[in-house]
């Protein structure tokens, strides 16, 4: 009798061996993103978020896609909501974080960016094309000309591009400026076509843009000027100007120094110890290594 009581205390054990376990994920312990336990389907945020239920999901069929997006027989999640009208038959992700399309529309995160997923195709630079538009990265349209798009420039976290009728840089136009001869100077900050000179989208006034060349940072000459960030360094002497330290925007001529576009009242580019480098600079003084 004793043996046979075991027993069944033994199978019950057994079977209760999950009784009152919890699967719901954990931040802690669980990567953010979809988890599958049981019967149920967890939408985990990322630490120190909590898990949810999401509601409706079928975890026979339930497929994560990427730590954004998933789908079943019924329909596709999106951070473990439903993705309203996208078909999980043909829901893709595409290869950049938040972009996606199904056999109607992409989207980019919950938001339709074209309809025209056939045509739609991943430019560098985090750009994106369709048959009629080039998006920028946050799925705005950047131009209307796909056809004529042309990335120029696309480094220092500087991109620069154009088409038939604009010239863009980050997402912006450069107004009047000319898409044929239209150059990126070294360094990426400075630009020019065959009449005139920009720094990013803004026109330099009065710059030689036949002279004009880059120097370290934010500085830049040409035949008659200097400037830093595009602007005038008044009375500055663009045949001796030179760089002394870009990180903290230190330079000099022949005559002064400067800081940024502000002459550093008596420093005497002459007077310099000689072999040691600027290690900083204020409106008022110079420090040397």
């Amino acid at each position: 009798m004793r043996i046979v009581i075991a027993a069944v205390v033994v199978v019950v054990g057994v079977l209760c061996a999950g009784c009152g376990r919890d699967d719901t994920p954990s931040s802690m312990v669980d990567d953010a993103g979809y988890h599958v336990r049981g019967t149920r389907v967890y939408y985990l945020n990322p630490f120190p978020g909590n898990a949810s239920v999401v509601d409706g999901a079928d975890p026979s069929t339930f497929e994560i896609l990427d730590r954004m997006y998933a789908r079943d027989r019924a329909r596709v999640y999106l951070d473990g909501r439903a993705l309203p009208e996208a078909d999980p038959g043909t829901f893709e992700v595409l290869g950049r974080p938040g972009l996606a399309r199904d056999s109607r529309r992409v989207y980019q995160r919950d938001r339709v960016i074209s309809t025209d997923p056939a045509g739609f195709a991943l430019l560098p630079g985090g750009l994106a094309r369709d048959d009629g538009h080039v998006y920028w990265s946050d799925g705005s349209v950047l131009s209307d000309d796909p056809s004529h798009f042309t990335i120029l420039s696309d480094r220092r976290d500087y991109l620069y591009a154009k088409d038939r009728r604009a010239v863009y840089v980050n997402g912006n136009v450069i107004a009047d400026a000319e898409p044929d001869g239209f150059r990126v100077l070294d360094g990426g900050a400075y630009a020019v076509d065959h009449h005139g000179a920009f720094y990013f989208d803004a026109p330099i006034d009065g710059a030689d843009a036949a002279t004009l060349r880059t120097l370290d940072g934010p500085y830049a000459v040409d035949a008659q000027r200097v400037y830093w960030m595009g602007q005038v360094i008044e009375g500055a002497d663009p045949a001796s100007f030179a760089v002394l330290n870009a990180n903290f925007e230190c330079s000099a001529d022949r005559g002064r120094a400067y800081y940024r576009r502000d002459a550093i009242a008596d420093a005497d580019p002459a007077a310099f110890p000689a072999g040691r480098a600027v290690t900083g600079c204020s409106e008022s003084s110079l420090s040397f290594g």
